[in-house]
């Protein structure tokens, strides 16, 4: 609870301080207009397997930048955290499915809707079928941050789980934890008919619900832009023509088995997914150990002021999640004059995160020294840091080993959270794989495995450089 709290602490925060809105001339004289989503909402929004973006949303935000006269460009975000990126311009719009709500219309700007959509319940077949009003004190799935959410929560008396993704809700339901899902009809009917075939829709959609195209807070002229374009769009035919091609007629089902998908999967997600993990987490350790032995020698010298003033940032750093600090860095600071794009800003919050843990360990190495070692290297003449240097250093050095290769391994994994900036490490590549086959039970154990193969070499490595370097 608390560090949800925070974090929502921390997105209003975003918001309130929002970066200025760009002027549709200045959008036109960039030469390409830059739209935000969440790739993981089949058929409107997805990374299909060739890696590209594909879904309605998508090629109607493709003709609309067309229409404008720009080209095109895509950035991929976590819908729990789209929004705040909106604020902080990592983006000129956002075209993700979103509900054209009053709450939404208060806080930024929404284009006229462009698809019809509703709520409906999704339960097992061959159970008794559910009305809304029948929702309470039952357990039902969501996706985080919809309107399904929303409007759920307004009643105390439903048991509401909330998921990053809809398949995950999904699977829920299938093995039995949940008594229903309530999600959007066109994604629902998608999944359903993909891969989740023991269950079912019942009944029609209980709400009527619109979606729009969002710009920040002040974007009138371009959301006016936008509006008109849509209504060309939806005049020539291409609206109609974009509308057929991914509601007209039923998905072509590629017959794969489970066993066949997932070895499908594994070398899309070690091209993609591996390579970017590995490179965040080396560059985090790159920057974070030696951070983390300069932190670590400045806290045992003998200036008291130095040290007080590092212990403060290296328990401000443990004590708060890394989450928590990505969003800080990524979301917040924007709104402070600091903005940073995605790679530099994961880098800064690993390399900041693991060189406050590093430094602990390096203290603990090097406190471990008998002091003896110490006493005796200044009685023969060298300097406190010299010592350091030369003396207690390389011992701690051998030491901290195991401990230093826990902390890699875990960087490693939590390297994971970076995709709450719309960044496709290994975890991310995996949603969106999910979300494109509709079969969660196919791709993350393949994420999994590529986990433990990136895992296995760190562990090996350590023990050896232990055994070597043992007394």
């Amino acid at each position: 609870m608390f560090i949800r709290s925070l974090v929502l602490f921390l997105l209003l925060l975003a918001i309130a301080i929002p970066v200025s809105a760009k002027t549709l001339a200045e959008i036109r004289a960039s030469g390409e207009l830059v739209f935000g989503t969440d790739a993981t909402y089949p058929p409107f929004e997805t990374v299909g397997q060739s890696g590209r973006f594909e879904g309605f949303d998508i090629d109607l935000g493709t003709a609309i930048a067309s229409e404008l006269g720009l080209k095109v460009r895509w950035i991929n975000s976590n819908f729990d955290g789209i929004f705040p990126a909106l604020a902080a311009d990592k983006f000129d719009l956002v075209i993700s499915s979103v509900t054209s709500t009053a709450e939404r219309r208060q806080a930024m700007e929404i284009s006229a809707p462009y698809y019809d959509a509703g709520q409906v319940i999704i339960v097992r077949k061959g159970k008794p079928r559910i009305e809304r009003s029948e929702l309470a004190n039952q357990r039902v799935g969501v996706q985080i941050s919809t309107t399904a959410q929303y409007a759920l929560e307004k009643d105390p008396s439903i048991e509401l789980r909330k998921y990053p993704d809809i398949a995950s809700a999904l699977l829920d339901l299938q093995n039995g934890r949940l008594a229903a899902v309530v999600n959007d009809l066109p994604t629902s009917r998608y999944m359903l008919l993909k891969t989740f075939h023991d269950l079912e829709i019942a009944g029609d959609p209980f709400t009527k619900e619109q979606y729009g195209i969002c710009g920040r807070s002040g974007s009138r002229e371009l959301i006016e832009a936008v509006n008109q374009a849509l209504a060309v769009i939806k005049a020539d035919g291409r609206y109609h023509a974009i509308y057929r091609k991914w509601f007209g007629t039923d998905p072509v089902i590629p017959k794969e088995t489970r066993w066949q998908r997932f070895l499908s999967a594994l070398p899309e997600l070690l091209v993609t997914g591996v390579s970017w993990t590995v490179i965040l987490t080396g560059l985090g350790l790159f920057f974070g150990i030696p951070l983390g032995l300069l932190v670590g020698l400045l806290r045992i010298a003998p200036v008291p002021w130095l040290s007080h003033s590092l212990a403060i940032w290296v328990e401000a750093t443990r004590g708060t999640p890394l989450l928590v600090q990505i969003f800080t860095i990524y979301y917040v600071l924007p709104s402070l004059g600091i903005s940073l794009v995605a790679f530099p800003a994961a880098v800064l919050a690993l390399a900041l995160n693991a060189g406050a843990y590093i430094s602990e360990i390096f203290r603990a190495g090097i406190l471990s020294i008998p002091q003896g070692q110490m006493e005796a290297a200044r009685s023969l003449g060298l300097s406190w840091p010299n010592a350091m240097q030369t003396v207690i250093v390389p011992q701690a050095l051998k030491r901290v080993v195991p401990p230093l290769s826990n902390e890699a391994i875990a960087l490693l994994k939590d390297s994971s959270l970076v995709m709450v900036m719309g960044m496709t490490e290994l975890t991310r590549r995996g949603q969106e794989m999910t979300s494109a086959t509709a079969d969660p039970l196919a791709i993350w154990p393949a994420v999994a495995l590529c986990y433990l193969l990136l895992t296995l070499p760190l562990t090996a490595l350590a023990r050896y450089l232990e055994k070597r370097w043992s007394y």
